[in-house]
């Protein structure tokens, strides 16, 4: 997709035209690649050429714990900037789960997993096989950071995003951590600090993380954080402690590195009161609103805010018809730019998904739609196997016109075409 994709991702001013695209070759876009489902509506599972867990960075006694990066309470997010088809990143780790802070890729171009980072070594190289009730002697709280100062492996949530090159992404994208939370295995700590990886070519196999801002706030720091990339104004906004009901909304400004805080204004609306391990967001470019979901007693919450009036915080939008929710859970969702629709998953109806439009008028009601899977071909599969935090694994890859999914480190790698596309 390159530069295809910068500019349906960065030329935000121009997303209302792009959105009203007629068809993919009057987008300029490539070939649908062979993996892709051919069929609108359908769902596919991908042959990849090896496993997840075939990138395990053996590390000594953790090797067993590979597979966390991505099971326990960590997310993930798609790079299109990672050649045509772009790649999908998976991050995670932390508290009881492993000190492993490596980055794996999903390569959609060749259908590879590839570790593109190598783990943080402790105390002189031993690795963590001494540590398992100890802290490493090198690890900075303050910054969550190991030794070699990249950030310690923790639960991702949804903090994770893909800074683009014309927002000073390297040449590939740069992968951020917007913030960290529940780090190292026996520590657990939170930290406001950012970090970023850059993806400076598709070959690479050894990158290294840096810190990505120059402040950091240091209060409502708690589990269960969520981000989104707002290409207009080439921030990153973010929000974390959801059942505390903050009074404000973050950002991380990419031009400036410093994190910044809005307060809301009295009587704003507040965030919804969500599970949060649930709380997923997006920033739609055509009305410039950030989206937030999650669930709220096994009930589908959705709120949005303006963001060019942020202090006047959240809104529940009316809905043509419920979203199904299963408590403690993501509603996992993305936009698809031709449509300007967006497309969610819930565990609670693995039989389909849901399009929602955003309407002009905001106060209007927004129309849900409820779209089964189409009828299965062979031996593709006829519903969606789920997880309990997504952060941004479902995400649609333009290029291909399809999402990609992977619940787990052992599930396999699915694509689904959403209807119209």
């Amino acid at each position: 997709m390159g530069a295809l994709a910068s500019l349906a991702l960065c030329n935000a001013g121009h997303a209302a035209q792009a959105a009203q695209v007629a068809s993919p070759a009057a987008a300029g876009l490539p070939p649908l690649p062979d993996w892709a489902p051919r069929v609108p509506g359908s769902l596919r599972v991908l042959a990849t050429r090896n496993t997840f867990l075939s990138q395990n960075s053996h590390l000594p006694d953790w090797d067993y714990a590979f597979g966390k990066l991505v099971d326990d309470y960590s997310g993930g997010v798609f790079n299109p900037y990672w050649g045509s088809y772009g790649a999908m990143v998976f991050h995670g780790g932390g508290h009881s789960a492993t000190f492993d802070n490596s980055v794996v890729l999903l390569d959609l171009n060749d259908l590879a997993f590839k570790r593109v980072s190598n783990p943080t070594p402790a105390n002189g190289g031993h690795y963590w096989a001494d540590m398992r009730k100890s802290t490493d002697l090198g690890f900075d709280v303050a910054h969550c950071e190991y030794g070699d100062g990249q950030p310690g492996a923790g639960h991702t949530y949804d903090t994770l995003a893909i800074v683009p090159p014309e927002a000073g992404g390297a040449a590939c994208g740069s992968l951020l951590r917007v913030a960290s939370f529940a780090v190292h295995v026996n520590v657990s700590c939170n930290t406001g600090w950012a970090h970023r990886l850059d993806f400076t070519t598709t070959g690479m196999r050894d990158g290294h993380w840096v810190r990505a801002s120059n402040n950091a706030p240091v209060n409502y720091l708690a589990p269960g954080s969520c981000s989104a990339l707002d290409t207009r104004r080439k921030r990153v906004w973010w929000l974390a402690s959801l059942t505390s009901a903050p009074g404000h909304i973050r950002y991380l400004d990419l031009a400036s590195a410093r994190q910044e805080s809005v307060a809301l204004g009295a009587g704003a609306g507040l965030a919804p009161y969500a599970d949060p391990d649930s709380a997923t967001m997006r920033y739609d470019p055509v009305h410039d609103v950030l989206l937030l979901t999650g669930s709220v007693k096994g009930e589908a919450a959705l709120a949005f805010l303006r963001c060019t009036e942020p202090q006047a915080g959240w809104f529940t939008p009316a809905l043509s018809q419920r979203i199904p929710a299963v408590a403690d859970a993501s509603l996992a969702f993305d936009q698809v730019p031709e449509q300007g629709a967006f497309v969610l998953l819930s565990p609670a109806d693995r039989a389909a998904v849901y399009a929602l439009q955003v309407p002009d008028k905001l106060s209007a009601e927004w129309t849900v739609t409820r779209q089964p899977l189409a009828g299965s071909v062979g031996s593709e599969p006829r519903e969606f196997p789920t997880a309990r935090v997504v952060g941004k694994r479902w995400s649609y890859c333009q290029a291909a016109r399809c999402f990609v999914w992977m619940a787990s480190s052992t599930a396999p790698v699915l694509a689904y075409r959403p209807l119209g596309t």
